[in-house]
């Protein structure tokens, strides 16, 4: 066999391998996106605190406040955020969240 195709097919199979890994790693990825939303809405769901993802810098989000349980359509939100200049600890942020909660 000549020595070209022999590279070309060995450089063939590398690529099919590469290409497959890349395949998995980016079902792994979904997956993981998929897990994360769930735990998201399951922590939502239990604290009625629905937080805000758009700013890393900063704690931030929305707290139902919704107190009849009959009617759940007459809504109370509140926003929150915890701004990162006051260099809260995050001792002192998960204290204020869970006072939140317990609102």
């Amino acid at each position: 066999m000549n020595t070209t195709i022999i590279y070309e097919i060995n450089d063939l199979e590398h690529r099919r391998v590469s290409v497959e890994e890349r395949s998995q790693s980016l079902e792994k990825l979904k997956q993981d996106d998929q897990r994360a939303e769930s735990k998201l809405s399951m922590y939502a769901s239990v604290t009625n605190i629905i937080p805000s993802l758009d700013d890393e810098l900063k704690i931030s989000g929305r707290v139902d406040k919704t107190s009849d349980i009959v009617d759940r359509n007459k809504k109370v939100v509140e926003k929150f955020e915890f701004d990162a200049s006051k260099k809260l600890s995050a001792f002192d942020t998960c204290n204020r969240i869970w006072k939140m909660i317990d609102v």
